[in-house]
């Protein structure tokens, strides 16, 4: 179902919140009592042959933690919750807690075992009605941050921007490893914007947008996209497609303040472009897919995220090539993202680059690699040694990462993300402008990655 739609503000967001006990400084009177344990993840990947630890929070010291795996033929489990991957497979690992003679169960890990060269990403939810929504929501309901210490800023009443991940207080430096890179260098002449290139102009002509909906196997709801087409779209023509990511806090209408339609259309009057169709998607894969979702800081929503990767392959791509005259294969395929949606970009696109030749982070928040802060962890979707691309994509794949120079969110994640690809061997571009975490740099980026996309 399509139909024509207009241009609304994107929502503000909300402020970033966190659970209010951990706020307490010594001395405050009202402590709660003390959390108990959990597991920091229920689903982990290994590669065969390598290890990963079992991480639980709020561990109590006068407690003693079992392992135990179902299949140690798959992945063996030792004392200390260290897995071992063995072969390709699948396990269970539970975990259990023994303290003053009682046990109690912290719960069961999913584990996957994926061949040593694999991509590491995470098992595929099954498409029955209501799953997403219905995943544990493991972090607690929280307060508003604007009585937080140690929040952006110190943060005050001023919303934050709509990406609502977490900074860590420090970003350790890759160590550079193996061999010097071998690949020369992307350097891009000039990253910046002249001053018109959002104004719409009475001599060109610009595309049009239409809101899509297409059902998702992954959530069993109807979900929506808004369909940019380019100037003089003709149905008879074929077009390649660049799937656009919305920030944390955000849906598929928040590119719209970007104003795409009149950068896009200006840059193609100028021919620095080419004809393309665009797609802004809503990369939050669960029924309850709303802007400022209550819960940013949780595992529900955190997976989310990671479920877009199987919607995007199996109901939003099929239904663009039934519905539009779109271009198939990796090198007519791209997708870019602000923020969550810069994180969301590089984790889909290096888990299927037989799918995807153009890669674009503006501003790409914590994700690619562990992290922990405000009371929450994520293990991440790669660590260092793993993110790269197999050698048959390492010189046919376009990589564009960029931020702000005063970004006070990510701060100087994406320039890790940067120096680990340096390391890897990976080609890209990288680079920064003066900014803070909002839509100015984000225009800035898409207007560079629209320059050298599908070229």
């Amino acid at each position: 179902m399509r139909k024509t739609i207009h241009r609304r503000p994107a929502c503000i967001a909300l402020a970033l919140t966190m659970t209010i006990s951990s706020v307490f400084g010594p001395g405050t009177a009202g402590i709660t009592a003390a959390k108990k344990a959990r597991l920091a993840s229920k689903n982990l990947n290994v590669k065969a042959g390598s290890k990963v630890t079992i991480v639980i929070r709020n561990k109590n010291k006068k407690a003693k933690y079992t392992f135990s795996s179902s299949r140690t033929g798959i992945a063996t489990v030792s004392k200390k919750g260290v897995i071992t991957g063995k072969k390709t497979g699948k396990t269970k690992v539970t975990v259990t807690e023994i303290l003053n003679k009682k046990k109690r169960s912290l719960g069961v890990i999913k584990v996957k075992v994926t061949a040593k060269n694999a991509l590491i990403s995470v098992d595929k939810p099954s498409a029955t009605p209501g799953t997403a929504a219905s995943a544990a929501n493991s972090a607690s309901q929280a307060a508003s941050s604007t009585s937080a210490p140690g929040s952006m800023n110190n943060a005050t009443a001023t919303p934050k921007p709509k990406d609502m991940m977490p900074r860590p207080t420090s970003t350790p430096s890759p160590k550079a490893t193996g061999a010097p890179p071998t690949r020369t260098p992307l350097v891009l002449d000039d990253v910046s914007t002249p001053s018109d290139f959002i104004m719409k102009k009475s001599d060109v002509t610009y595309g049009s947008y239409e809101k899509i909906t297409y059902h998702s196997g992954v959530t069993g709801t109807d979900r929506h996209a808004i369909v940019l087409t380019p100037p003089d779209y003709n149905p008879d023509e074929k077009y390649p497609v660049l799937y656009l990511c919305h920030g944390g806090n955000g849906d598929e209408n928040d590119w719209l303040d970007g104003k795409p339609e009149l950068m896009y259309g200006n840059l193609l009057a100028n021919e620095e472009t080419v004809p393309m169709i665009m797609v802004l998607v809503n990369c939050r894969a669960r029924a309850n897919d709303g802007p400022n979702p209550s819960d940013s800081l949780s595992d529900a929503h955190m997976q989310a995220w990671t479920d877009f990767l199987y919607e995007l392959q199996d109901d939003l791509m099929p239904y663009m090539q039934n519905n539009y005259p779109v271009l198939t294969g990796r090198e007519n395929t791209a997708i870019a993202g602000l923020s969550m949606g810069g994180r969301e970009s590089l984790y889909i696109g290096f888990n299927i680059p037989d799918k995807i030749s153009y890669i674009g982070a503006f501003s790409p928040a914590f994700g690619i690699f562990e992290y922990e802060n405000f009371g929450y962890y994520e293990k991440g979707y790669f660590t260092e040694d793993t993110f790269t691309l197999p050698d048959e994509y390492k010189d046919n794949t376009t990589i564009m990462i960029m931020n702000g120079a005063n970004d006070s969110m990510v701060r100087d994640e994406p320039e890790k993300y940067h120096n680990v690809l340096v390391n890897n061997d990976v080609n890209h571009y990288y680079y920064t402008i003066p900014g803070d975490h909002n839509m100015d740099v984000w225009k800035n980026g898409l207007y560079n990655f629209l320059k050298v996309v599908f070229k």
